[in-house]
């Protein structure tokens, strides 16, 4: 799965599920960011699989391409002649992952997630 948050302060991130599950990745994104990010505007997900390379957590929008055409390459090989195309990803309203990304950026905010569970990759309270 993909997760894509938009915030109102017009920066948009791609999360996914990998070694981690997607609400793992973003409640440690939110605990790293929480001072600068603006509040949750959007939020849509797709069945897509994560980039499967290289243990990307997440990654801004504009470089998300870029990523997939880096999957499966190592640092000194061309970009995949195949990759997948983001262009051709749908991505639709779910309000159960609006919900948890709220309250996951929420929690962090407020300080009620603890973040040592988190770094022992157990779920956040609630998520």
């Amino acid at each position: 799965m993909i997760v894509q948050i938009k915030f109102n302060d017009g920066l948009t991130m791609m999360f996914g599920d990998s070694y981690k599950p997607w609400r793992i990745q973003f409640d440690e994104y939110c605990w790293e960011n929480k001072k600068e990010l603006g509040e949750i505007e959007e939020v849509s997900c797709s069945n897509t699989d994560w980039i499967g390379w290289g243990g990307l957590k997440w990654c801004p929008e504009e470089s998300f391409q870029h990523q997939l055409n880096r999957e499966g390459c190592q640092s000194a090989d061309e970009d995949n002649p195949n990759a997948r195309q983001y262009s051709d990803m749908t991505f639709a309203f779910d309000s159960v992952i609006a919900r948890t990304a709220v309250r996951i950026l929420q929690d962090a905010r407020s300080g009620q997630t603890d973040h040592q569970l988190l770094l022992k990759g157990k779920l956040p309270k609630g998520a």
